[in-house]
Parts: C-alpha cells; sequence; structure tokens
C-alpha cells in the first residue's frame, strides 16, 4: 500500500511542439539594410499608421507643391512669360515647409524605434548599427525629394506643354533638368542627414521635434542678422554656418543665379546676401558636403555608442 504522507516530487515533462530550424534562404544584411530603407520611408509618409501622420506629411507634400501648380496654371492661362517662381529661389519660397518636414520626420524616424524599444530587435539580425543610420537617412532622403524635386519637374513639364514651340523651348532649357536633379538631391541629402543627426541626441519625440526647429531656423535669424552688420568676409563665414543659407546659396551656384554683387546686397534677398559674401562657386557645395559630412559623423558615433 503506497505511503499518503510521501510528498509529491516535482517533474518536468517535454512537449513535441512540432518546432524545426530555419532552413530557408537566409537574406543577410543587404536585404536587411533595404527592408529597414523601405519601411522607414512608409512611416515618413504614415502609411500604415494612423490619420494624423498620414496628414502631415500628405499636407506638407501639398503645401510645397502649391507654386509649382499655381505656375503651371498661369503659364497655362498666360503663356510661358508667366512664372510665379523660378527653380533657383523655390527652395527660399518654401523653406519653411520642408524645415518643418524635416522636424516632424526626423523626431517620428528615430523616436518611435526608441519608444516602442524596437532597436535590439533590429541589432539582432545581420545589421549594423551604421546600417540603421544609412537606412534611415536614406528614407528621409528620398521622402524630402517630394517637396524638393517633384515641384519642381511639375513646373518644368508645365512651361514645356504650355510653350508656343515645345521643340525650341525644350531644347533652350533642357539643361535645368540636371539642375534640379542635382540641386534637389544635395538639399535632400544634407537636411535629412542634419534633421536625423540632432533628433538622434534626444530620446524624446517632442525634445527632437523642437531642436530640429531650433537649429535649422534660428540659424537663419542669426545668419540674417549678422549678415546685415558685418562685413563681406565674416557675413561669408555667418552664412558657411548656416544649413539653409549653404542649402539656397549651392542651389543658385547650381543654377548660376547669383546675382552680381551690389551696395544694398547685405540687406537684400538670400541671393543678393550670397553674392555679398563674395565667395566662389565651389566654396558653397564644399560647405554643404562638409556640414553634411560632419552630421552623419556625429549620427553614426552616437548610435555606435548608445546603450539598446
Amino acid at each position: 500500500m503506497a505511503n499518503i504522507d510521501q510528498p509529491s516530487v516535482p517533474r518536468g515533462e517535454i512537449y513535441d511542439l512540432g518546432y524545426r530550424n530555419y532552413d530557408g534562404p537566409r537574406l543577410g544584411r543587404r536585404y536587411a539594410f533595404r527592408s529597414l530603407i523601405v519601411l522607414s520611408l512608409r512611416n515618413t509618409f504614415g502609411l500604415g499608421r494612423g490619420s494624423l501622420p498620414k496628414v502631415l506629411a500628405f499636407g506638407l507634400a501639398a503645401i510645397a507643391l502649391l507654386p509649382a501648380i499655381l505656375t503651371v496654371i498661369g503659364g497655362a492661362i498666360g503663356g510661358e512669360a508667366f512664372e510665379f517662381v523660378e527653380h533657383p529661389d523655390y527652395f527660399g519660397l518654401i523653406q519653411i515647409v520642408i524645415v518643418l518636414f524635416v522636424a516632424a520626420m526626423a523626431s517620428d524616424l528615430v523616436g518611435n524605434d526608441r519608444k516602442n524599444n524596437t532597436l535590439p530587435l533590429y541589432f539582432s539580425r545581420p545589421i549594423e548599427r551604421d546600417d540603421y543610420v544609412l537606412a534611415k537617412i536614406a528614407a528621409l532622403a528620398m521622402a524630402l525629394l517630394s517637396l524638393t524635386l517633384l515641384p519642381q519637374l511639375l513646373v518644368f513639364v508645365g512651361n514645356w506643354l504650355g510653350a508656343t514651340d515645345s521643340t525650341d523651348w525644350l531644347g533652350d532649357n533642357v539643361s535645368d533638368l540636371w539642375r534640379i536633379g542635382a540641386s534637389s538631391a544635395l538639399a535632400s541629402l544634407q537636411l535629412a542627414t542634419i534633421g536625423l543627426a540632432i533628433a538622434m541626441f534626444t530620446t524624446r519625440r517632442a525634445f527632437a521635434l523642437t531642436s530640429v526647429l531650433a537649429t535649422l531656423l534660428f540659424s537663419v535669424i542669426a545668419t540674417s542678422v549678422l549678415v546685415s552688420l558685418l562685413d563681406p568676409g565674416w557675413a561669408a563665414v555667418a552664412m558657411l554656418t548656416s544649413p539653409l543659407y549653404v542649402m539656397n546659396a549651392t542651389t543658385f551656384v547650381i543654377f548660376d543665379a547669383i546675382p552680381a554683387l551690389t551696395a544694398g546686397s547685405a540687406e537684400g534677398e538670400v541671393a543678393d546676401q550670397v553674392a555679398y559674401a563674395d565667395l566662389p562657386g565651389w566654396a558653397w557645395i564644399v560647405a554643404l558636403l562638409a556640414q553634411t559630412a560632419i552630421a552623419l559623423i556625429f549620427a553614426i558615433r552616437r548610435y555606435r555608442k548608445a546603450t539598446l
């Protein structure tokens, strides 16, 4: 007869749940990198998310398109002589919209990953920390093309279709296409890198958004004041430190649209102030590339040292 006072002994049991090792294709680091770019680009425009991100992203893109739409409508009504805004001035006209887009999307792209604690999941895959930074920058730069490249292409096509002699007009203006592409790509890459580099140094999305806004907008206001007070040499130094001034100046250089230096250039429009600085064109392009490279280095160093 069994001893009813004997205590029960804990025991373990093994269940066969049918799990098997994965033996399918391992697509590796390059595929993971591309997938992260696609995912980040979708997130930028709110695809697969709620209504607010979609409204914000597509709303800002629509506002950036307005000058182009007005130019096309005006050209259709008033002929090819009408041009609401010229290509070299386009970024200056919509720079507030561009800054808002960069600030909102940069803070969202890196803020959500920290908020949802998905970084350990990313880095458990073949993707490296540098890949993460580069993928986020690539996604935001491609998204920015909807504000920089698309409107200018619309202006170009609209003016071409509205020209009296479309063949002659295209022959005279076809060189603008590479200028539009180069200026849009450089501006998008520069602002995407700088915006994300700033946003990556704070863990809160609200702080990231305000930091990007304050840095970019304050630099414009401060530089504008300094240019009106300083001689050309120091005014050039001030402008070289402002991302938006450098972006606009690079665009003027690419389109060969820097005006001649006049007595009132220091207190004129951005193009006049760039003329006041009296720098060679290549200096502005080098400054833009240097700002982009410095921001990229800071962003990469930030994530190499980041704790998950």
